[in-house]
């Protein structure tokens, strides 16, 4: 007997994606989360003040005792007005209809193009489809259908143990590009049949996403449409005390592993790039150097070039806003030291080839300036990620 993986693995909830040919034809780009009870749901959505329509509705609903999400590829239904969010609520309000729910326990999200009206008739006529063909099995088949720059899908679940038994919690996500969150980034859907508190669920998601899906960058631009939503089931009796230290430590591994798999999937990337931060003031200092090194063109170019351009490094720390010296500071290319307490080391040219020849490679950064520490993900910039870019949209 195959063991469900991802989104399957979780009882209580059905999936289905199916080819509605909302912008092209012959692509899953229509995908339907529903769950057979009410959940408790938390969201976590851009902070770009130009926010898609989705974004808007689910915002205004996330509160609610929620039943499912549906969610489109291909057109991101932004910048679109009033008519853009009437769409939106006519595609949640059919998909109540179909699925025998409150129409306000239905949750959108969207990617794909900005400043297109969605096809809502073509939508709406394809619901009654999408409704029947929800199946457990159908899991995988949401992340396929959520991509839209990506080269794979990508989906992650854990299980863990507590006093009140076995649980699971299971995730997908998608994005390739436009990538530099201050929330979340682009479309992150997570499950779990572990009952949780609404408040807790705020406080624990947004805590987990700090640390994981807002610690990564591709390319510096915030998207219109991010999204991440996890829902837990309402339930009369929650998980408490030190059962949510382990959901919690669960979910973070899930949102990490996650978030790995999408700068992996960067548009255009030879490179998945660790940057640490240590000694810095504070925590606060020590996020403000490694997301100014992240997000640094400067460096992301060097590292495709494969250029242990370790001065690009330095720089961006110094005006990153954290509190930086350069007699204390330092900088190393996985073990290999080229500055030291601000002094050049001189390791051998093929030392530092060897280093930069890595697919994964680790950066570690020593403000020496106290015991706060940080880590980001982020990736390369290549000739790639400006063809992909420069015909998004035609």
């Amino acid at each position: 007997m195959n063991t469900l993986y991802g989104l399957s693995a979780v009882k209580g909830f059905r999936f289905a994606a199916i080819e509605a040919g909302i912008r092209y034809e012959n692509r899953l780009d229509l995908s339907l989360i529903a769950a057979d009870f009410d959940c408790v749901a938390s969201g976590v959505f851009t902070t770009n003040k130009i926010c898609a329509a989705p974004v808007r509705l689910s915002r205004s609903r996330i509160n609610n005792p929620i039943r499912g999400i549906i969610i489109n590829a291909t057109n991101a239904n932004a910048c679109t007005g009033e008519e853009g969010l009437r769409n939106a609520m006519a595609i949640t309000k059919s998909t109540a209809e179909a699925l025998k729910v409150s129409e306000t326990s239905i949750l959108a999200a969207s990617t794909g193009i900005i400043g297109v009206q969605l096809p809502c008739e073509k939508i709406v006529k394809a619901i009654p489809s999408l409704v029947n063909s929800l199946s457990r099995e159908n899991g995988s088949l949401i992340a396929r259908a959520i991509m839209t720059t990506d080269t794979v899908p990508k989906e992650s679940s854990m299980r863990f143990t507590c006093f009140r038994g076995d649980f699971i919690i299971a995730g997908i996500a998608k994005g390739a590009g436009m990538i530099a969150p201050n929330m979340a980034t682009l479309l992150v859907f997570l499950i779990t049949d572990a009952p949780v508190a609404k408040n807790e669920l705020d406080t624990i998601f947004s805590r987990c996403i700090d640390k994981s899906l807002n610690a990564i960058t591709i390319d510096g631009d915030m998207s219109t449409n991010d999204t991440a939503i996890i829902l837990s089931p309402e339930a009369e009796h929650q998980l408490t005390g030190k059962d949510l230290l382990v959901f919690e430590e669960t979910l973070l591994a899930v949102l990490t592993d996650l978030a790995e798999k999408l700068v992996m999937d960067a548009e255009g990337a030879t490179k998945l790039v660790r940057i640490f931060v240590k000694g810095a003031r504070d925590d606060a200092d020590a996020r403000k150097i490694a997301r100014a090194v992240s997000n640094s063109l400067l460096v992301k170019t060097a590292l495709f070039g494969m250029d242990p351009n370790w001065g690009r490094i330095a720089c961006a720390a110094g005006y990153s806003g954290a509190e930086v010296s350069e007699e204390q500071l330092s900088i190393s290319f996985g073990d290999l030291c080229l500055l030291q307490n601000g002094v050049p080391q001189n390791p051998s040219r093929e030392e530092m080839v060897r280093a930069m020849h890595e697919r994964e490679i680790q950066i570690t950064i020593d403000a020496g300036m106290g015991n706060g520490t940080f880590r980001f993900l982020t990736s390369d910039i290549s000739y790639e990620y400006v063809k992909i870019n420069a015909e998004y949209s035609t």
